[in-house]
């Protein structure tokens, strides 16, 4: 019972509510950061055990070539159209006339869209290697973990971004 209790717990902790309440919004953007971050490290990790120990049979050399065009094709759509929205969604962020804590839900939102954009053809790079063994794949899904780490939330960059006042930054940090 106290193990679901726990896990429900957790599992609410980054509804719109809960992240309102928590003390610093800063760590909080870093720690989801940090997690989408781990879960592709992690599944790319697991995909090489998994090729390594032969797991799974390899798909034949036709489904490669297919699939590699298809992962580039999602992996470039999604970089130029995640960073587009991101820089459209930052900017209104940026210039809503609300509180720093509108500001910075509204960036948060942007920044869990774009990172999602930029996860999700990484995941399918993995998922390419796992069924294919072609290091290319590997390659691919390590370009987006090095894009998805370049990206990571620093709190200097979002005062700068948000144009946000000391008295915001003490309110998102839990000070005020």
């Amino acid at each position: 019972c106290l193990v679901i209790c726990i896990g429900y717990r957790c599992a609410g902790i980054f509804t719109h509510q809960s992240l309102l309440l928590m003390p610093n919004a800063f760590k909080i953007l870093k720690t989801i950061h940090l997690a989408l971050f781990m879960g592709m490290l992690i599944f790319a990790v697991a995909g090489m055990v998994v090729v390594e120990q032969q797991m799974m049979p390899m798909a034949d050399e036709s489904f490669q070539r297919i699939f590699q065009v298809v992962c580039v094709i999602v992996s470039l759509s999604c970089l130029v159209i995640g960073f587009n929205i991101f820089k459209r969604k930052m900017l209104a962020a940026r210039n809503h006339p609300g509180s720093g804590e509108k500001r910075m839900e509204l960036y948060r939102s942007a920044c869990i869209l774009w990172w999602a954009m930029i996860e999700a053809p990484g995941l399918l790079a993995t998922i390419g290697y796992i069924l294919t063994a072609n290091l290319s794949f590997l390659a691919l899904a390590g370009l987006h973990i090095l894009i998805i780490l370049a990206f990571m939330p620093r709190k200097d960059n979002i005062i700068v971004l948000l144009n946000l006042t000391a008295a915001d930054v003490a309110e998102l940090e839990g000070k005020a």
